[in-house]
């Protein structure tokens, strides 16, 4: 100690200036050592998203070790794979070796990178080196996995793209090129505010398959509301009441009902339906209001002949439209039908009227159709007559707003409703509900698509992944259900069949992504009163049935999750923004807290967490 004090004694009054060369050079080692833990952080972290990639790459590639070529074809795509995934030039990464055992179905790699320093190449040490392995075993279990996407406006822009990359990471990472001795098969079902099923994948399939057969349009083979022919009139007197004669034997009887047009002169009477009263000869008679009262014309102006005077005798006393059809309408009193595509008569062409009074089952009244109200030229052929109620073609209802709106069903489908809303039991047992949207337009345009192992398929559905419309996610919820489940299986082809439940050797997966808030349920198809989105305008004034979409997705989540389905279920949450209704509904809905993920747009979060659900549902083991 005591020369330990000598020599600090001697520094100390030391004027040569040595120490402070020496302080320097200990301050630099202090630098360094101090840096040290800076540098040795970031290479730990480096090191772990490197071996995530590396495992990443082992995963992926494993199905291939059969190929011809299969190590040095691997080792190209392993590198490929492990520097898209890093993501920083900073870091060198190399792939040494790729080892193949196809006895067991083995892919072995060894790669290293190389990270630099920052500050302990103050001391010498410009890069830190760390080895990594990884083994990918071929896994002994079937995979079936569903996702379901949100392709809601709000995905629009750089959120779909991200969307796209990251699904067709998912595919390749989930789906194997090799499909022996194990399976592995996905499905796709794009959502928006319903899911649209307009596939033709089965001999026999079609969406009435899963909806139910909608009720199309009748043949239409006559259209008149006169009886016999139209009479000329020849002359009126201007008296009380006015006695109409016309050009020849007109054979009305008293208490006919009758329709005038085409008078000059004493014009008051035009357009105008009539009663006949009493018959003065064969071609004269008593003119009388409907309500039985003279029409009395004494102080009209005088009849002329000129033009095209006539008066024609009317089916009933409404003048109506009679309409016949070549098969049974099945319309009754009070309902209300649409009509397009007849000739002549074109004014009855896209209107919705009462069809009351239906004489036969293949003739009806429009009760709001009448020469009185609309002059009609003489039918001419052709001609649907479709109905109006739920099922039918068309759907006529009040909206929200107080009027009424005539949508056309279109090819997607909307939630069960019932003691099987939040089953999976076939849609031959309990059918899901029909969309109507106005125009039938507004259906999302991608279909949903059965579990399949064909990558090309599957990629070119994701990559054709649009964004628009509103957000039911319990529909999308309940379709990726339904693409897993053995009760749906008969509706697909025998390779897209899902297994049945329970199966010790299969591994079944629901995954739903989503952006937002579920704020659209509905009421026979049409957007429901109590939707968050949509206006008045839109919707039916009737609140959902099954009530909210939020609601009905917890009612599915709990059903999915229900032992007996043996199924996993996976949430992802796509730039939520901090909203807890949404962050809590999916935490609730998946599996476990650690199968609910949360990423954030404009990264590479997306593709991470679809990544990470790769690596939990492929059996394929990281054995190193």
């Amino acid at each position: 100690m005591r020369r330990l004090s000598d020599l600090l004694q001697r520094f100390r009054r030391d004027e040569s200036g040595a120490f402070m060369v020496i302080f320097a050079l200990l301050a630099i080692v202090l630098i360094a050592v101090s840096g040290a833990v800076v540098d040795f952080t970031y290479t730990e972290t480096a090191r772990s998203r490197a071996q995530n990639a590396l495992d990443a790459a082992a995963l992926a590639l494993q199905a291939d070790i059969n190929e011809s070529n299969a190590a040095a074809t691997i080792k190209t795509q392993a590198q490929t794979i492990m520097t898209e995934r890093l993501a920083d030039t900073a870091i060198t990464a190399q792939v040494n070796s790729v080892t193949i055992d196809t006895t067991q179905g083995k892919l072995n790699l060894q790669a290293q990178i190389t990270v630099p320093t920052a500050f302990v190449q103050l001391v010498g040490i410009k890069s830190i080196t760390a080895q990594l392995t990884s083994e990918a075993t071929q896994g002994s279990k079937d995979i079936e996995v569903s996702v379901a996407l949100d392709t809601t406006g709000s995905m629009s822009g750089q959120k779909i793209s991200e969307l796209i990359s990251a699904t067709n990471t998912l595919i390749d990472l989930v789906v194997q090129t090799s499909q022996t001795p194990t399976y592995s098969k996905m499905a796709i079902v794009p959502w928006t505010q319903a899911v649209n099923v307009n596939t033709t994948y089965a001999s026999g399939y079609s969406v009435a398959s899963v909806r139910g057969a909608v009720t199309g349009p009748s043949s239409i083979t006559g259209a008149t509301w006169m009886s016999g022919t139209a009479k000329t009139i020849s002359s009126v007197t201007r008296a009380n009441p006015a006695v109409v004669q016309t050009s020849s034997a007109n054979g009305f009887a008293s208490g006919d009902y009758v329709f005038i047009s085409g008078v000059s002169g004493m014009t008051n009477l035009n357009n105008n339906i009539y009663k006949v009263g009493t018959i003065v000869s064969g071609t004269k008679f008593d003119l009388l209001n409907t309500n039985g009262t003279n029409v009395d014309s004494s102080f009209w102006s005088a009849f002329w002949s000129w033009g095209s005077p006539q008066v024609t005798k009317c089916l009933n006393a409404s003048c109506q439209v009679l309409v016949t059809t070549s098969t049974a309408h099945g319309h009754a009193t009070g309902d209300t039908v649409y009509i397009s595509g007849v000739g002549g008569m074109t004014t009855l062409n896209g209107t919705h009227v009462g069809a009351v009074g239906a004489t036969t089952s293949t003739t009806y009244y429009l009760t709001d159709e009448t020469a009185a109200t609309a002059l009609y030229s003489t039918y001419s052929g052709g001609g649907s007559s479709y109905c109006t109620l739920y099922g039918c073609t068309y759907y006529y209802f009040q909206n929200a707003a107080g009027g009424h709106n005539l949508y056309q069903v279109n090819n997607c489908a909307t939630e069960r409703t019932g003691t099987n809303a939040y089953t999976d039991v076939a849609p031959s047992t309990t059918f899901l509900s029909y969309n109507y949207l106005s125009g039938g337009g507004d259906c999302i345009g991608q279909a949903i698509q059965p579990l399949t192992s064909n990558k090309t398929t599957l990629h070119n559905l994701a990559n054709s992944l649009t964004a628009a419309n509103s957000t039911a996610g319990h529909l999308g919820l309940a379709w990726g259900w339904y693409m897993i489940s053995p009760n749906f299986g008969y509706l697909w082809p025998a390779g897209s069949q899902p297994a049945a439940y329970g199966r010790s050797n299969l591994v079944k997966a629901v995954i739903l992504m989503t952006d937002g808030e579920f704020n659209i349920q509905y009421y026979n198809g049409v957007l429901s009163k109590d939707s968050i989105n949509g206006t008045s305008s839109q919707k039916i004034n009737q609140n959902a049935i099954n009530g909210s979409s939020q609601n009905q997705a917890v009612a599915l989540c709990d059903a999915i999750k229900a032992p007996a389905n043996d199924t996993i279920l996976y949430t992802v949450g796509f730039d939520l923004n901090g909203d807890t209704n949404a962050i809590d509904l999916l935490q609730n809905c998946a599996t476990s807290p650690a199968d609910f993920f949360q990423a954030s747009a404009g990264t590479n979060d997306l593709t991470a967490d679809f990544t990470a659900i790769a690596q939990k549902l492929n059996e394929l083991r990281l054995s190193k």
